[in-house]
């Protein structure tokens, strides 16, 4: 009898969707701080928009909070990080870059060149969307953290 309501409860349980929750910025700053990050900063860039900056270990990184209500809770994020070069992206860090974004499957490598060719952005992204299966927790943060350092690994590798 306690095996069937066992097996009963655990079946409702699976059947009930993976529930998602919107987080404020402010809440999203403790997770971050939760996770091992440093001087995390809570700027709203617009209404709708906040920017948390952080840095652990050797890396700055930015959480964007996207999507945010009246209720200052936003409905989806990004965490990622940048790194300045001197110069204009040669063909072999397009390469490098499109490489990692082919082999790893969490996050996105990115370059973003400059208008006054004097230097570019290489970097990494990881979104969430937290309207629907997702949350924003300190296992996504470690997540962001091991996608940082595959892709420092990967572009620091000599062809």
């Amino acid at each position: 009898m306690i095996r069937s309501g066992i097996c009963a409860a655990l079946a409702v349980m699976m059947a009930l969707p993976a529930l998602a929750w919107p987080i404020s910025p402010e809440n999203a700053s403790t997770i971050l701080t939760r996770a091992g990050g440093e001087d995390v900063e809570l700027t709203w860039v617009r209404d709708d928009v906040a920017l948390l900056d952080a840095t652990k270990g050797n890396f700055k990184y930015s959480v964007r909070m996207m999507d945010c209500d009246e209720t200052k809770t936003c409905a989806s994020a990004m965490i990622f990080a940048t790194f300045e070069m001197a110069g204009v992206p040669d063909l072999a860090t397009h390469e490098k870059t499109n490489h990692f974004n082919d082999s790893y499957p969490f996050g996105r490598a990115f370059i973003l060149p400059r208008p006054d060719q004097q230097s570019f952005a290489v970097g990494v992204d990881y979104s969430l969307d937290l309207k629907h299966e997702a949350n924003f927790d300190t296992e996504d943060v470690d997540k962001f953290m091991a996608i940082l350092d595959a892709y420092v690994g990967h572009m620091s590798k000599e062809e």
